[in-house]
């Protein structure tokens, strides 16, 4: 790559992420649903066109926002031994990457009292990342059968704003460190019941 060519790539991947950043800070301040691409833009410095060069939209920039940190939880999932069930895999990998801050707490806002409204975009943002899970699946289970892939992956990713729709209205009264935890728990005693096949346990 030569030295102009080498440039150019380093400020695009400023700019997107300095949209990122501007996304997650706005989102902090005032809850997503108050934010537009124009507030983004202005933020980091850039056009509008800029923005939509980059990003489809809102639900986007937080995808994007959101995508180091599932990439490590992915990880985790191709290191689990390869005979291992798909589903007992994904909560081995929880447990070794659980679900972080960065992903539970960086975009919700600081204030309580905010909108619902942002929050529910924040929940259609694991819908973006199903064909990510998608493709991991499909990395790890070979030439299965896509039916079960997908439905296996649209059942987590439904799991997962299942737990979070519960899980935020409690989670701004809690401090940073329990609310994560409680996420998790919760997370993992979801995934527990579907191991089970929603069976009632002995007791």
């Amino acid at each position: 790559m030569s030295e102009t060519a080498g440039r150019r790539e380093l400020n695009k991947a400023r700019t997107r992420q300095a949209m990122i950043d501007a996304a997650r800070g706005l989102a902090r301040e005032r809850g997503l649903e108050d934010v537009t691409a124009e507030d983004i833009a202005d933020r980091a410095g850039v056009s509008r066109r800029t923005f939509f060069n980059y990003f489809a939209g809102i639900e986007a920039v937080v995808a994007a926002g959101l995508a180091d940190p599932l990439e490590r939880m992915a990880d985790a999932l191709r290191r689990r031994p390869a005979r291992e069930e798909p589903l007992v895999a994904i909560r081995a990998a929880l447990r070794e990457e659980p679900i972080g801050a960065e992903i539970l707490l960086a975009w919700l806002p600081t204030d309580p009292r905010a909108s619902l409204r942002g929050r529910e975009l924040h929940l259609r943002v694991w819908q973006h990342h199903e064909e990510w899970l998608v493709d991991v699946l499909r990395d790890r289970l070979g030439g299965e059968d896509d039916l079960r892939v997908r439905s296996l992956a649209a059942s987590v990713m439904a799991m997962f704003e299942m737990v979070q729709k519960a899980w935020v209205p409690v989670a701004t009264a809690l401090p940073a460190d329990d609310a994560v935890a409680a996420f998790n728990d919760t997370l993992q005693r979801v995934l527990d019941h579907a191991g089970a096949g929603w069976r009632r346990s002995a007791s």
